[in-house]
């Protein structure tokens, strides 16, 4: 009898131990399963679930020390791009750049993940935004570190955004605070800090932003025509169709207020198409009530030529409004134009094969290579206002004008002076042989109701 108790005791105590080997075996995967749930799998960072709970519970201690902390947020800028024009190879090499240096940022403390497709982030203890400043560099220095590809370097750019913990908020909240400053961000300033006046302004631009889309359903925008002047003759050889918006209760919007935010929030290529179909519409309406054409310009987003099908949104305006295609002209920027030289070629000669025409809008104030723009099927060059605002006093702007007339003239393309706007201008622009004149000199631009009156001499 005694060995069986014994047995049955030894049995038991086997049976207790297997259970709390398995026990803790399943806490284990548990814990597995949880941190590979929180793990990116490119990087092996914190992903963002990971990321904010880590982060709040990291923002917790550090509230309870008294300690500074930082949240930075950096976003990699048209990585979908990288992806398409380079491919995912590139994409790939540039997402584990930004990890290798989001894990150097945090090597003296704090924590790093990838918290969206194309953003990560820090958090980390700084004495004030001079340290955190410099983590950020840091951080910057380190991705290019990473990189022995000049075209990686000129085509990866990125921002980034600052929140400091004030002692109250959760990490969602200094989240959503350094994400405004990435959307509030300048081109010409790599690193923004969260302020409340940024909040009060991005809470503006949003009301902003969802009143264009209302204006859009609504009729709120309207096309405004500015002729392009023969100096030779003095007719009108075209005209730029320009974006202008009334609102119901700010009355006139100007464009240099609400272009930029339709841009950063992609809403510019609705507006573009908009105003593709309605300049398209409106040429073929003078036509048809008898006017002499003249062809329209359309001006075109950068969103809009990188981000969208432009050669079958322009072919179905064409056929939609059935209007020869000889006279619509298509405005890329110079700078637009150099970002990805081989997409722009074959984008712009598919649209001259279609028959449409194209200009080179604000010559002179970028960055093109000559052996670049030889290149560029190209039928207008329009020289940039910057310069031809100098004219009647400066010397060199001078003779970088009659240069860009003599460049045109060599290769054979329409060359147009933008912003003309005195008498002086216009006689040297003649003397050195410019083609077409644009500007309030002779004409602001107008409603299409005004122009009319301007073509009504032309009907035959």
């Amino acid at each position: 009898m005694k060995i069986i108790i014994t047995i049955l005791a030894i049995a038991l105590i086997l049976v207790a131990v297997a259970l709390l080997f398995s026990i803790r075996r399943i806490r284990e995967l548990e814990i597995g399963f949880k941190k590979a749930d929180h793990t990116d799998k490119m990087t092996g960072l914190l992903n963002r679930d990971g990321f904010m709970e880590q982060g709040e519970l990291a923002l917790k201690a550090a509230q309870s020390r008294g300690e500074p902390m930082f949240l930075i947020v950096f976003d990699v800028e048209e990585l979908g791009r990288i992806n398409t024009f380079f491919g995912t190879d590139v994409g790939d090499e540039v997402v584990k750049a930004f990890a290798f240096a989001a894990k150097a940022a945090v090597i003296k403390g704090g924590i790093s993940g990838r918290v969206n497709t194309d953003d990560f982030a820090v958090l980390v203890p700084c004495s004030g935004n001079a340290e955190a400043d410099e983590v950020t560099n840091v951080f910057m220095d380190a991705v290019m570190s990473c990189f022995d590809n000049d075209t990686l370097r000129e085509n990866v750019n990125f921002f980034a955004g600052v929140c400091e913990f004030d002692g109250h908020d959760d990490i969602y909240t200094m989240y959503n605070k350094a994400s405004l400053c990435l959307f509030a961000k300048e081109s010409d300033r790599r690193v923004s800090f969260f302020t409340r006046e940024m909040e009060d302004s991005m809470v503006e631009k949003e009301l902003l932003r969802s009143e264009m889309l209302a204006a859009l359903e609504t009729g709120q925008f309207e096309l405004y025509y500015q002729p392009k002047i023969s100096f030779k003759t003095g007719e009108i050889r075209g005209l730029e169709a320009l974006i202008r918006w009334h609102h119901p209760t700010k009355g006139f919007v100007p464009p240099s207020e609400f272009i930029p935010l339709a841009e950063k929030s992609g809403i510019i290529t609705k507006i573009d198409e908009w105003g593709l179909f309605t300049a398209c519409r409106q040429s073929k309406t003078w036509q048809d009530n008898g006017m002499r054409p003249v062809k329209i310009s359309v001006n075109m987003s950068q969103s809009q030529f990188y981000r969208t099908d432009v050669y079958s949104t322009i072919s179905a305006a064409l056929a939609e409004t059935r209007l020869d295609p000889k006279w619509l002209e298509v405005e890329v920027t110079e700078t637009m134009a150099m970002q990805d030289i081989d997409r722009t070629i074959s984008v712009l000669n598919k649209l001259r094969e279609l028959g449409v025409s194209v200009s080179m809008d604000d010559f002179g104030s970028g960055y093109s290579s000559l052996s670049s723009l030889k290149t560029i099927p190209l039928d207008i060059l329009k020289i940039d206002r910057s310069l031809v605002c100098d004219l009647d006093e400066n010397k060199v702007s001078k003779q970088i004008t009659n240069a860009i007339v003599e460049l045109g003239k060599a290769m054979e393309l329409v060359v147009l002076a933008e912003g003309v706007e005195t008498r002086g201008q216009i006689d040297f622009l003649t003397e050195i042989g410019c083609d077409l004149a644009q500007g309030y000199f002779y004409s602001k631009p107008r409603p299409a109701k005004d122009i009319e009156s301007l073509l009504m001499p032309l009907i035959s």
